[in-house]
Protein backbone atom coordinates (compact mmCIF):
# COMPACT_ATOMS: atom_id res chain seq x y z
CA UNK A 1 0.00 0.00 0.00
CA UNK A 2 1.72 3.64 -0.78
CA UNK A 3 0.96 6.98 0.98
CA UNK A 4 -1.08 9.62 -0.11
CA UNK A 5 -1.89 13.24 0.11
CA UNK A 6 -4.14 14.27 3.26
CA UNK A 7 -3.96 18.09 2.36
CA UNK A 8 -2.21 20.34 0.27
CA UNK A 9 0.98 20.19 2.23
CA UNK A 10 1.14 16.93 4.33
CA UNK A 11 1.47 13.51 2.92
CA UNK A 12 1.03 10.18 5.13
CA UNK A 13 3.56 7.44 4.90
CA UNK A 14 1.88 4.26 4.75
CA UNK A 15 3.52 1.02 6.62
CA UNK A 16 5.34 -0.43 3.31
CA UNK A 17 6.94 2.80 2.58
CA UNK A 18 8.42 3.49 5.88
CA UNK A 19 9.81 0.04 5.26
CA UNK A 20 11.30 1.37 2.30
CA UNK A 21 12.51 3.98 4.19
CA UNK A 22 14.28 1.96 7.09
CA UNK A 23 15.86 -0.12 4.35
CA UNK A 24 17.36 2.86 2.36
CA UNK A 25 18.16 4.60 5.52
CA UNK A 26 20.70 1.25 6.25
CA UNK A 27 22.71 2.24 3.40
CA UNK A 28 23.77 5.15 4.59
CA UNK A 29 26.59 4.36 6.49
CA UNK A 30 29.55 6.97 6.24
CA UNK A 31 29.75 9.83 8.99
CA UNK A 32 27.79 13.07 8.59
CA UNK A 33 30.43 14.55 11.20
CA UNK A 34 34.32 13.25 9.58
CA UNK A 35 33.12 12.33 6.29
CA UNK A 36 29.66 14.94 5.16
CA UNK A 37 30.75 14.70 1.32
CA UNK A 38 30.47 10.62 1.49
CA UNK A 39 27.34 10.35 3.85
CA UNK A 40 25.44 13.12 1.46
CA UNK A 41 26.79 11.00 -1.66
CA UNK A 42 25.34 7.75 -0.15
CA UNK A 43 22.19 9.63 1.05
CA UNK A 44 21.69 10.70 -3.03
CA UNK A 45 22.17 7.20 -3.90
CA UNK A 46 19.19 5.74 -1.91
CA UNK A 47 17.00 9.14 -3.03
CA UNK A 48 16.74 7.44 -6.16
CA UNK A 49 14.93 4.37 -4.95
CA UNK A 50 12.32 6.06 -3.16
CA UNK A 51 8.66 5.08 -3.45
CA UNK A 52 7.62 6.57 -6.15
CA UNK A 53 4.28 7.85 -4.55
CA UNK A 54 6.46 9.65 -1.82
CA UNK A 55 9.10 10.71 -4.59
CA UNK A 56 6.85 12.32 -6.61
CA UNK A 57 5.14 14.16 -3.37
CA UNK A 58 8.83 15.66 -2.31
CA UNK A 59 9.49 16.72 -6.35
CA UNK A 60 5.92 18.44 -6.52
CA UNK A 61 7.05 20.12 -3.80
CA UNK A 62 10.53 21.25 -5.37
CA UNK A 63 9.59 22.41 -8.14
CA UNK A 64 6.08 23.84 -7.31
CA UNK A 65 5.89 24.76 -3.49
CA UNK A 66 2.80 24.48 -1.74
CA UNK A 67 0.01 27.12 -1.00
CA UNK A 68 1.14 26.92 2.97
CA UNK A 69 5.33 26.75 1.51
CA UNK A 70 6.01 23.80 3.62
CA UNK A 71 5.37 20.08 3.06
CA UNK A 72 4.76 17.51 5.61
CA UNK A 73 5.71 13.86 5.34
CA UNK A 74 3.76 11.99 7.82
CA UNK A 75 4.66 8.37 10.20
CA UNK A 76 8.23 8.19 8.65
CA UNK A 77 9.88 5.84 11.29
CA UNK A 78 11.07 7.49 14.14
CA UNK A 79 12.79 4.43 16.54
CA UNK A 80 15.39 3.87 19.24
CA UNK A 81 15.19 7.99 19.97
CA UNK A 82 18.27 8.62 22.79
CA UNK A 83 16.96 10.80 25.72
CA UNK A 84 16.74 14.66 24.44
CA UNK A 85 19.85 16.38 25.26
CA UNK A 86 20.18 19.31 27.69
CA UNK A 87 21.40 21.59 24.55
CA UNK A 88 22.58 21.43 21.22
CA UNK A 89 26.20 20.78 21.55
CA UNK A 90 26.19 16.94 22.18
CA UNK A 91 25.55 16.39 18.45
CA UNK A 92 23.15 13.56 19.62
CA UNK A 93 20.51 13.04 16.81
CA UNK A 94 23.10 12.57 14.22
CA UNK A 95 23.43 9.46 15.39
CA UNK A 96 19.74 8.09 14.16
CA UNK A 97 18.25 6.51 11.91
CA UNK A 98 15.34 9.28 11.39
CA UNK A 99 18.76 11.47 10.55
CA UNK A 100 19.67 9.02 7.80
CA UNK A 101 16.08 8.85 6.35
CA UNK A 102 15.83 12.78 7.05
CA UNK A 103 19.22 12.81 4.76
CA UNK A 104 17.47 10.54 2.25
CA UNK A 105 14.38 12.54 1.79
CA UNK A 106 16.73 15.41 1.54
CA UNK A 107 18.47 14.60 -1.58
CA UNK A 108 15.14 14.96 -3.53
CA UNK A 109 15.68 18.80 -3.28
CA UNK A 110 19.11 19.33 -3.45
CA UNK A 111 22.31 19.08 -1.78
CA UNK A 112 22.50 19.26 2.37
CA UNK A 113 25.02 21.51 3.74
CA UNK A 114 26.40 22.99 6.88
CA UNK A 115 27.28 26.53 7.77
CA UNK A 116 30.09 26.86 10.16
CA UNK A 117 28.23 29.56 12.63
CA UNK A 118 25.81 26.74 12.74
CA UNK A 119 26.77 23.99 15.09
CA UNK A 120 30.58 24.86 13.65
CA UNK A 121 29.46 23.14 10.44
CA UNK A 122 27.62 20.30 11.39
CA UNK A 123 25.15 18.87 8.49
CA UNK A 124 22.41 18.16 11.84
CA UNK A 125 21.75 20.30 14.74
CA UNK A 126 20.33 19.53 17.52
CA UNK A 127 16.91 21.65 18.17
CA UNK A 128 16.25 21.15 21.82
CA UNK A 129 15.23 23.75 24.43
CA UNK A 130 18.13 24.87 26.33
CA UNK A 131 17.83 26.35 30.17
CA UNK A 132 20.43 28.75 29.53
CA UNK A 133 19.06 29.90 26.54
CA UNK A 134 15.38 29.64 27.06
CA UNK A 135 14.70 33.44 26.33
CA UNK A 136 17.11 34.27 23.26
CA UNK A 137 16.05 34.20 19.76
CA UNK A 138 17.43 31.13 18.91
CA UNK A 139 16.21 27.47 17.85
CA UNK A 140 17.15 26.51 21.48
CA UNK A 141 14.65 28.75 23.54
CA UNK A 142 11.54 28.04 24.84
CA UNK A 143 10.00 30.62 27.11
CA UNK A 144 9.43 33.19 24.15
CA UNK A 145 7.72 33.00 20.81
CA UNK A 146 10.68 32.86 18.43
CA UNK A 147 9.76 36.04 16.52
CA UNK A 148 9.03 34.85 12.58
CA UNK A 149 12.18 35.01 10.21
CA UNK A 150 13.45 34.25 6.81
CA UNK A 151 16.59 31.15 7.58
CA UNK A 152 19.70 33.85 7.21
CA UNK A 153 17.89 36.50 6.16
CA UNK A 154 21.19 38.68 5.72
CA UNK A 155 23.10 36.19 4.08
CA UNK A 156 23.44 35.47 0.10
CA UNK A 157 24.48 31.81 0.94
CA UNK A 158 21.66 31.23 2.90
CA UNK A 159 19.62 27.97 2.46
CA UNK A 160 16.37 27.32 0.55
CA UNK A 161 14.69 24.51 2.47
CA UNK A 162 14.77 24.22 5.91
CA UNK A 163 14.34 20.28 6.89
CA UNK A 164 12.86 19.92 10.20
CA UNK A 165 12.41 15.97 11.62
CA UNK A 166 10.24 15.66 14.91
CA UNK A 167 12.16 13.12 16.89
CA UNK A 168 10.16 13.97 20.33
CA UNK A 169 7.59 16.57 20.01
CA UNK A 170 5.51 18.83 22.36
CA UNK A 171 1.88 19.40 22.17
CA UNK A 172 2.38 23.31 23.38
CA UNK A 173 5.40 23.66 20.51
CA UNK A 174 3.70 24.75 17.36
CA UNK A 175 5.53 26.03 14.23
CA UNK A 176 4.35 28.97 12.48
CA UNK A 177 4.23 29.73 8.84
CA UNK A 178 3.35 32.35 6.93
CA UNK A 179 3.61 32.25 3.10
CA UNK A 180 4.17 35.15 0.50
CA UNK A 181 0.82 34.56 -1.30
CA UNK A 182 -1.19 34.89 2.21
CA UNK A 183 0.21 37.98 3.10
CA UNK A 184 -0.27 39.41 -0.56
CA UNK A 185 -4.21 38.63 -0.03
CA UNK A 186 -3.87 41.47 3.13
CA UNK A 187 -2.13 44.33 1.59
CA UNK A 188 -3.17 46.97 -0.16
CA UNK A 189 -1.45 47.62 -3.58
CA UNK A 190 0.41 50.86 -2.82
CA UNK A 191 1.53 48.57 0.10
CA UNK A 192 2.42 45.86 -2.02
CA UNK A 193 4.42 48.14 -4.25
CA UNK A 194 6.32 49.45 -1.10
CA UNK A 195 7.54 46.38 0.05
CA UNK A 196 8.93 45.19 -3.68
CA UNK A 197 10.89 48.51 -2.81
CA UNK A 198 14.69 47.54 -1.51
CA UNK A 199 14.04 49.63 1.44
CA UNK A 200 15.10 47.28 4.34
CA UNK A 201 18.90 46.69 6.09
CA UNK A 202 19.31 43.18 7.39
CA UNK A 203 22.04 42.91 10.25
CA UNK A 204 24.11 39.60 11.09
CA UNK A 205 22.31 37.44 13.63
CA UNK A 206 23.77 37.73 17.06
CA UNK A 207 24.54 34.32 17.18
CA UNK A 208 26.94 34.23 14.05
CA UNK A 209 28.52 36.84 15.63
CA UNK A 210 29.52 34.88 18.61
CA UNK A 211 33.05 33.32 16.57
CA UNK A 212 34.09 36.89 16.13
CA UNK A 213 34.35 36.37 12.20
CA UNK A 214 34.61 39.87 10.34
CA UNK A 215 32.20 38.79 7.52
CA UNK A 216 33.29 39.52 3.72
CA UNK A 217 29.99 41.39 3.24
CA UNK A 218 29.84 43.31 6.30
CA UNK A 219 27.67 43.39 9.74
CA UNK A 220 25.06 44.89 8.01
CA UNK A 221 23.84 43.93 4.61
CA UNK A 222 21.21 45.77 1.96
CA UNK A 223 18.64 47.54 1.32
CA UNK A 224 16.54 44.65 0.16
CA UNK A 225 12.77 44.25 -0.24
CA UNK A 226 10.42 42.28 1.31
CA UNK A 227 9.10 41.03 -1.48
CA UNK A 228 10.01 39.80 -5.06
CA UNK A 229 8.95 37.89 -7.98
CA UNK A 230 5.52 37.34 -9.82
CA UNK A 231 2.32 38.30 -7.88
CA UNK A 232 1.37 34.60 -8.25
CA UNK A 233 4.73 33.46 -6.67
CA UNK A 234 6.41 35.66 -4.75
CA UNK A 235 9.44 35.36 -2.52
CA UNK A 236 9.77 36.55 0.97
CA UNK A 237 12.43 38.10 2.49
CA UNK A 238 12.08 38.65 6.31
CA UNK A 239 13.38 39.11 9.96
CA UNK A 240 11.46 40.43 12.83
CA UNK A 241 14.47 40.78 14.95
CA UNK A 242 17.49 41.62 12.31
CA UNK A 243 15.50 43.60 9.72
CA UNK A 244 14.94 47.48 10.09
CA UNK A 245 13.27 50.32 7.07
CA UNK A 246 15.38 52.72 5.48
CA UNK A 247 12.83 55.26 5.78
CA UNK A 248 9.88 55.85 8.59
CA UNK A 249 7.45 54.55 6.25
CA UNK A 250 8.86 51.38 6.00
CA UNK A 251 9.85 50.74 9.15
CA UNK A 252 5.75 51.51 10.15
CA UNK A 253 5.44 48.92 7.27
CA UNK A 254 7.33 46.28 8.73
CA UNK A 255 4.30 46.52 12.23
CA UNK A 256 1.95 45.53 9.64
CA UNK A 257 3.64 42.69 8.38
CA UNK A 258 4.23 41.29 11.79
CA UNK A 259 0.55 41.93 12.77
CA UNK A 260 -0.58 39.90 9.49
CA UNK A 261 1.48 37.46 10.40
CA UNK A 262 0.20 37.13 13.91
CA UNK A 263 -2.95 37.14 13.12
CA UNK A 264 -2.79 34.86 10.09
CA UNK A 265 0.14 32.68 10.23
CA UNK A 266 -0.55 28.77 9.90
CA UNK A 267 0.35 26.18 13.16
CA UNK A 268 1.68 22.72 12.69
CA UNK A 269 2.60 21.17 15.85
CA UNK A 270 5.17 18.08 14.86
CA UNK A 271 4.95 15.13 15.98
CA UNK A 272 7.64 12.48 15.92
CA UNK A 273 8.01 10.96 12.80
CA UNK A 274 6.83 14.01 11.27
CA UNK A 275 9.51 15.99 8.55
CA UNK A 276 8.30 19.84 7.70
CA UNK A 277 10.38 20.70 4.54
CA UNK A 278 9.84 24.98 4.59
CA UNK A 279 10.62 26.82 1.36
CA UNK A 280 12.77 29.29 2.85
CA UNK A 281 12.16 31.56 -0.15
CA UNK A 282 8.09 31.19 -0.06
CA UNK A 283 7.29 31.62 3.35
CA UNK A 284 8.47 33.07 6.64
CA UNK A 285 8.60 30.60 9.94
CA UNK A 286 8.43 31.06 13.54
CA UNK A 287 7.68 29.02 17.02
CA UNK A 288 5.31 29.35 19.77
CA UNK A 289 6.88 29.46 23.15
CA UNK A 290 6.51 26.41 25.33
CA UNK A 291 7.15 25.05 28.62
CA UNK A 292 9.77 21.59 28.58
CA UNK A 293 10.36 20.13 31.82
CA UNK A 294 14.26 19.07 30.67
CA UNK A 295 13.63 15.38 31.58
CA UNK A 296 15.47 13.55 28.67
CA UNK A 297 11.48 13.34 27.15
CA UNK A 298 11.41 17.31 25.96
CA UNK A 299 10.70 18.67 22.50
CA UNK A 300 13.88 17.01 19.92
CA UNK A 301 13.83 18.32 16.42
CA UNK A 302 16.88 17.90 13.74
CA UNK A 303 17.06 20.41 11.36
CA UNK A 304 19.45 20.38 8.52
CA UNK A 305 19.71 22.83 5.04
CA UNK A 306 19.11 22.16 1.58
CA UNK A 307 20.28 24.53 -1.17
CA UNK A 308 19.43 23.53 -4.88
CA UNK A 309 22.32 25.06 -6.91
CA UNK A 310 25.66 24.22 -4.56
CA UNK A 311 27.71 26.10 -7.00
CA UNK A 312 25.85 29.01 -5.89
CA UNK A 313 28.48 28.90 -2.81
CA UNK A 314 31.59 28.00 -5.18
CA UNK A 315 34.06 30.63 -3.96
CA UNK A 316 33.41 30.13 -0.21
CA UNK A 317 33.94 26.61 0.30
CA UNK A 318 36.80 24.30 0.20
CA UNK A 319 37.28 22.21 -2.98
CA UNK A 320 34.88 19.28 -2.64
CA UNK A 321 33.51 20.47 1.00
CA UNK A 322 30.12 21.39 2.07
CA UNK A 323 30.90 23.76 4.82
CA UNK A 324 30.21 27.36 4.36
CA UNK A 325 32.80 29.48 6.43
CA UNK A 326 31.06 31.38 8.72
CA UNK A 327 32.85 34.91 7.10
CA UNK A 328 31.11 34.36 4.14
CA UNK A 329 27.47 34.10 6.23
Amino acid sequence: MTGRQVGPDSYLVSAAEADELVALAGTVTADPATDPAGFTAQAARAARRLPEPLWEAVHCFDLMGSASGILVLRGLPVRDVPPTPGDNSQHVGATTEAARIQAVVNSCLGQMVGYEAEAGGRLFQDMVPSPAMADTQTSQSSRVVLEAHTEQSFSALGPDVVSLMCLRGDPAAATYVFPATDLLAHLTPAEEELLRRPLWTFQVDQSFRLRGDRFVDGDVRGPFPVLAGPAEDPTFLFDQDLQRGTTPEAQDLLGKVIDLYCRHRREHVLAPGDLLLLDNHRAIHGRSAFRPHYDGAQRFVLRTFVVRDLFRSHHARPVGGLIIPARFS
